[in-house]
Order: C-alpha cells, then structure tokens, then sequence
C-alpha cells in the first residue's frame, strides 16, 4: 500500500511542477525585444587630465575669437552700425566650429580608424534612445524628450540672464536698419549664415566635442 501510495504521489508531482527544460536557441532567430544591441564598437574612455585638454581645445578658442579677435577685426572692416560686428562674428564663430568639427573627426580618426556611418553612430551617440533596463528603444522611451524640452524653455524664466553688450545680439541687428539694408540681397553672407547654422548642431552637443569626450 505504501508503494502505491509513494507512487501516485511522485506522478502528481511531477503534473503540478513547471517544466524546466531549456530548447536550444534557434539559429539566425531574432533577439528579443527586451535585450538591448551589443556594440561592436570600443568606446575609449578618457582620464580627467585628457577630458579637460579635450574640452580646452573644443571651447577656448571660440572664446578667444569672438572676444579678442573679433574686436580688433570689425575695426578694420566696413559697414553701418553693427555691421561690422556682426561680420566679423559670423567668420571667426564659423571657423571656430569648423575647428571644433575636425577636432571631433581627429578624435574618432584616432580612436576607430574609420569614418563608416555605423561607428560613427555609436562613437558620437548618434543613435535612438534606448531603455537602460529592457533594452528597448524608441517608443516610451522618447517622452523624455517633453520634461527635458519644458525644462529648457522655463531656464530664462527661472535662472537671472547675464547681460551681453548690444552688438552682440544677433537678434537685434536683424531688426535693425543697418541689419536688414546688409542682409538685403547679400546671398554670399546668407551662405555663410547658413554654413553656421548647418555647423551648430553638428559641432554643439553642448558642444559635440565636449559630449564627445564625457562619454562612455
């Protein structure tokens, strides 16, 4: 009577115990959605004494020349009010981005030794943005972008704004009279506007060489 007993009870318990037998994986089967894609590329990471030469080289020169060299050049330049200001600042602010584009370039050269789209993606963190936990990417994962774009807007109304000298808003020499007979026609200083406006994001991620070497 034991026996059978003994017996009927292992054959319940094995109907009431989950299975744990693994299948192998299927070969060329998809990942699944909840694991993240592994990098091939190798993200180098700098020391502190290479991020601060790093961010030195990306951000001292613009300073130098929209302040110390700009001055001196619009007084040899010709123009109306604000004019020649503002021609001066739109070639030395757009040479200093192209500087610091192929700085960028210099430093992923170095580090990859290729400029292929899919390394250049990973190296500069030009890609979607991705769940640190599932792995997913997109989807939900963007509605960060709405606290953080609400978060930009409100800085002006929340910190005190530094004040900058007038020929130096670019805004206000737009509006003005001298501002608008320059711009008026002037196709070869709208192309050159337009090169900066084409650099800007490229060269800035708060500057993209300094979120270029924060990262990793």
């Amino acid at each position: 009577m034991e026996t059978k007993e003994t017996s009927s009870q292992v054959r319940t318990a094995r109907r009431a115990s989950p299975s744990t037998v693994s299948l192998p994986q299927i070969e060329g089967a998809a990942p699944s959605r909840g694991k993240a894609a592994v990098s091939t590329v190798e993200i180098q990471q700098y020391r502190g004494r290479a991020i601060l030469a790093i961010w030195a080289a990306a951000a001292l020169p613009m300073g130098v020349l929209a302040w110390i060299i700009a001055p001196p050049l619009a007084d040899n330049l010709s123009g109306a009010g604000n004019v020649p200001m503002a021609k001066a600042l739109l070639v030395l602010l757009t040479a200093g981005l192209i500087w610091q584009f192929v700085l960028v370039a210099a430093l992923v050269w170095r580090e990859q030794r290729t400029f292929r789209w899919s390394t250049l993606r990973e190296a500069l963190w030009l890609r979607s943005p991705q769940s640190p936990r599932s792995g997913r990417t997109g989807g939900r994962v963007r509605l960060v972008l709405i606290p953080l774009m609400v978060a930009y807007a409100a800085v002006p109304f929340i910190f005190l704004q530094i004040g900058h000298p007038d020929d130096r808003d670019f805004g206000t020499f737009l509006e003005s009279d001298s501002g608008q007979s320059f711009m008026s026609g002037n196709w070869g200083w709208f192309g050159l506007m337009l090169v900066l406006w084409v650099l800007t994001p490229c060269s800035a991620r708060s500057s993209s060489s300094a979120a270029f070497c924060y990262r990793g």
